[in-house]
């Protein structure tokens, strides 16, 4: 998910493909990998030929599910995350197979989307999280990369770049840092067992003790002030 709330005084946060917008909603963004597209998503429904594209919205306090305005941009394996108020949807992969070079936002109030196309914009199998009102996408496919958007000023720009390259993996923010975990650093591996920090002070990323197995296509939640992968 990338964004943070208080849950009974636990703050949970994931990279998975649940948003919290308003805070008794949880919404789900289509999100296949290329070998599960034969099969339909419980995390909305996206169809061999990502032509039917879906975005349920289920609600806490009635215990229901709905389904909201549609995303304008059919894509799968895209990041997600809220900020100010709104979803923002990054990339993905297209109907061709190819990067989606997209960014989708989502204004509850008015059940809208909107989008914009931009080169800048490449990412999939990436996670995204929210900090200090920026956006940050963290590596995807082959890549190490860092990408910052300013949703205030609409302005993209490149970050410092991990350690490692990670694709499939999770990040959480925790004590105002963000934490990247796991991932594959290609198609054929190997898997990571390690995970890094990156403070916003300083714009580094830094190497952290690894975890006790390598993990990839997880959710990594934080609990209190304890990082869970899984």
């Amino acid at each position: 998910m990338g964004s943070d709330r208080s849950i009974g005084g636990r703050f949970i946060a994931s990279s998975l493909d649940a948003i919290n917008q308003p805070p008794s909603t949880l919404l789900s963004i289509p999100g296949l990998h290329r070998s599960e597209r034969h099969r339909w998503s419980q995390q909305g429904s996206v169809n061999l030929q990502l032509t039917a594209v879906k975005t349920p919205r289920y609600d806490t306090i009635t215990n229901q599910w709905e389904t909201i305005a549609p995303l304008p941009k059919a894509v799968h394996s895209a990041a997600a995350t809220v900020c100010g108020g709104k979803i923002y949807v990054f990339g993905g992969v297209n109907e061709a197979g190819r990067a989606a070079g997209v960014l989708q936002s989502y204004v509850p109030q008015t059940n809208a989307w909107s989008f914009i196309e931009s080169p800048m914009i490449d990412n999939k199998y990436a996670p995204a999280v929210t900090l200090n009102g920026f956006i940050f996408i963290l590596g995807g496919a082959y890549a190490r990369a860092t990408t910052i958007y300013d949703p205030e000023k609409g302005n993209i720009k490149a970050g410092p770049n991990m350690n490692h390259s990670r694709q499939f993996c999770s990040a959480v923010v925790l004590d105002g840092k963000i934490y990247a975990t796991g991932g594959i650093v290609s198609s054929e591996g190997p898997a990571l067992g390690n995970m890094e920090a990156y403070d916003p002070k300083t714009n580094t990323w830094t190497l952290l003790p690894n975890m006790p197995c390598p993990v990839f296509r997880h959710g990594c939640v934080v609990i209190k002030k304890y990082i869970q992968s899984g």
